[in-house]
């Protein structure tokens, strides 16, 4: 989820291979991903990177050679995700 006027720096996924990508993830953490020129989320391995209300959901990201590379996760509040 984006905020702030500036743009955090980190990888950007479309010059990246799909098992580059998944082995940031993996070997970090968590990790801030670029996926466009202004878009970026931060990806995780699993919810034990996530906050205490937060749970962890599959994502999927472009790369250089995948459309949907299986990432990692994004940590997403549980209330949101019930739709409460």
């Amino acid at each position: 989820f984006a905020t702030g006027a500036v743009a955090q720096q980190g990888p950007a996924t479309p010059n990246m291979t799909c098992a580059q990508a998944m082995g940031i993830v993996a070997s970090q953490g968590a990790v801030v991903l670029h996926t466009g020129p202004t878009v970026y989320d931060r990806y995780v391995r699993d919810a034990s990177f996530c906050a205490a209300q937060e749970m962890a959901r599959p994502a999927w990201v472009k790369t250089a050679d995948a459309i949907q590379c299986p990432v990692g996760h994004v940590c997403r509040s549980i209330e949101i995700d019930n739709g409460q």
